[in-house]
């Protein structure tokens, strides 16, 4: 669009031209005024750019002179929502003479702050979990996310550990650990390899937990059990594979009544080297992995498509072979997931408008993301519910 910021106009013809341009948004009514708004926003892109860089003289007079004005209000609160939707307001703070009751958005240096990380940090954190792009452009300052739909994430990462803290959450040697991350069973909560702490103690505490629900007692030294690392060793099955067949009950688990933690696993020899002859083949060619389908459509978080499968809320197909239990993205997955599903990026490529403007329409006819049982899939949404309110704009 042509609009510009009228503070920074001298010449009379400019200037009136521009308050053309304005009244010809204005009386297409608030969806109209909000785009331009946008359009001015976006512009201001640098790393001390505030609404007053912005929107010139339009927010200073909505600010001062027409403050308590009753006939301005609603262009005031037209301006504001446009303000906390593109700026990390903080709670408590004044826009326009309304108090923000939350904040909707951080940015990546309040984010920071918050929790006491590097902004570089930060923001590669952010790109890992999927709350931010991975492109350059804006500065810390203006690139934002959701606070609400990132609190929880945000929350983890204080409390993020080493893998010398998990190994002794778990009773694990570093190498049974090394296998286990390496097969994927354990993931870290950041995939960056830059950052040292990277685990969440639970996640290594409830997989021995669940091993042992699946286990049985034996004593301590038996020639018929060895450790699933030993037997990954003499049948050149991975460990992904092994725990894949205990979860499916086709191999036994024993557990050592001596021992605590993960060293005190063991798994039947015989019943592994069954297990080996039972299975063959490779993966199939027309399969992407979860990730990459993830990467697709937008959503780059760690894991995120395969939580998604794993809770039974997208279809997903497992390739069973001597590699591993792995999950993978079919043809047929990918179009079922098109059919009940639309993520901001999706969105934009089928209505053809920013993805900022397309959210706020969603907002503001109260469609929220899609979190069965309260669980967060991030800004994943029901087609049916987006295109209720995206094809009748």
């Amino acid at each position: 669009m042509g609009f510009k910021n009228i503070s920074d106009l001298k010449d009379e013809e400019a200037y009136r031209s521009a308050q053309a341009e304005g009244f010809n948004a204005a009386k297409h009514g608030e969806e109209a005024i909000r785009e331009v708004l946008f359009s001015l926003s976006a512009r201001a892109d640098k790393n001390q750019d505030e609404p007053q860089k912005a929107f010139g003289q339009l927010y200073t007079d909505l600010g001062r002179a027409h403050l308590y004005k009753d006939e301005f209000e609603p262009f005031r609160k037209i301006l504001r929502d446009c303000i906390i939707d593109v700026w990390p307001v903080a709670k408590g703070e004044t826009i326009l003479g309304y108090v923000q009751p939350e904040r909707r958005l951080h940015s990546v240096l309040t984010a920071a702050k918050e929790v006491n990380v590097g902004p570089q940090l930060m923001r590669e954190l952010l790109i890992d979990g999927g709350a931010l792009s991975d492109s350059a452009d804006p500065p810390n300052t203006r690139k934002t996310f959701s606070a609400t739909l990132y609190a929880n994430f945000l929350g983890e990462i204080p409390k993020l550990v080493g893998p010398a803290e998990m190994c002794a959450a778990m009773n694990i040697t570093r190498s049974q650990f090394r296998s286990l991350t390496d097969g994927g069973i354990l993931r870290p909560f950041i995939g960056n390899p830059k950052v040292k702490a990277p685990w969440r103690l639970r996640d290594g505490v409830q997989l021995v937990e669940e091993l042992e629900e699946l286990s049985v007692p034996i004593g301590s030294v038996t020639d018929q059990w060895e450790g699933i690392s030993q037997a990954k060793s003499r049948t050149r099955l991975s460990v992904e594979a092994i725990i894949a067949a205990v979860r499916d009950r086709s191999i036994r688990l024993g557990k050592c009544q001596d021992l605590e933690g993960y060293v005190a696993f063991r798994v039947s020899k015989s019943e592994i080297d069954e297990f080996r002859k039972s299975i063959s083949g490779s993966i199939r060619t027309d399969l992407i992995t979860a990730a990459a389908f993830g990467r697709s459509v937008g959503m780059r978080g760690q894991g995120w498509f395969e939580s998604l499968a794993a809770a039974g809320y997208a279809s997903a197909t497992r390739n069973l072979s001597q590699s591993g239990d792995k999950l993978y993205v079919s043809p047929k997955d990918v179009e079922s997931f098109h059919e009940q599903f639309f993520t901001p990026a999706t969105m934009e490529r089928r209505f053809g408008k920013y993805r900022r403007t397309l959210l706020k329409k969603l907002e503001v006819e109260n469609v929220k993301p899609y979190s069965p049982e309260g669980k967060n899939f991030g800004r994943l949404y029901l087609r049916k519910d987006v295109e209720r309110v995206l094809s009748e704009a």
